[in-house]
């Protein structure tokens, strides 16, 4: 008799035992549910995660723009670079950090504005090409681009014909240039009536 009731006994604890695991389980299930839950939802949370992500903007200790934020600039309707900082430095021939002031500076030597910005990107525009008729028609050009010189040939109207612009990556970057010579491409000085001229005044330069 006593056996029968230790037995039914100790049957009734493993019982509630086993209750008390499932319940206990099906409660922690529960509280990892709702706290995932709440961090997926919860815009605390996503706030946090963008002000983290947003830091490689600006330079912990200044307000210099990060080589990898994006930037954007249009003439009109029409996109004339859209690349990071870092490769806009290497086009305009920019050295340094740079602030959201300075570099806005820089563009607005040739025309360009700010006009929408936020932590991931900078977007300038203007009206219309500046000094775009102060080239000499059908004309080869020397020129500043990505850090090389280039070759441009200009139209009928002094304007850049975009489709014959040649970079030559090949030779010495323009910073390896007396720097005489570097402010003379940069403000169009050298040109000629065809493109062997050029080619030549180009070997001499990097040679």
């Amino acid at each position: 008799m006593n056996n029968k009731y230790s037995n039914n006994f100790n049957t009734l604890k493993t019982k509630i035992s086993l209750a008390i695991f499932i319940i206990s389980l099906f409660i922690i299930c529960f509280l990892l549910s709702y706290f995932v839950s709440d961090y997926l939802t919860n815009p605390k949370y996503r706030v946090e995660n963008d002000n983290y992500n947003n830091k490689t903007v600006y330079n912990e200790t200044s307000n210099y723009l990060d080589d990898n934020i994006f930037v954007t600039l249009k003439t009109i309707d029409n996109i004339d670079f859209s690349e990071s900082l870092s490769k806009l430095k290497n086009v305009m021939n920019l050295e340094g950090n740079l602030t959201l002031d300075s570099l806005s500076e820089e563009l607005s030597k040739v025309g360009y504005k700010l006009s929408d910005w936020n932590e991931a990107k900078l977007i300038y525009v203007r009206s219309e090409e500046v000094n775009s008729t102060s080239l000499e028609p059908n004309k080869y050009y020397l020129g500043a681009e990505e850090g090389y010189i280039s070759i441009f040939k200009t139209d009928e109207n002094g304007k850049v014909i975009e489709e014959e612009k040649k970079v030559y990556t090949e030779y010495k970057p323009l910073s390896d240039l007396p720097e005489i010579d570097q402010e003379a491409i940069k403000n169009n000085e050298f040109f000629f009536d065809t493109k062997d001229e050029a080619l030549i005044k180009l070997s001499e330069m990097v040679s």
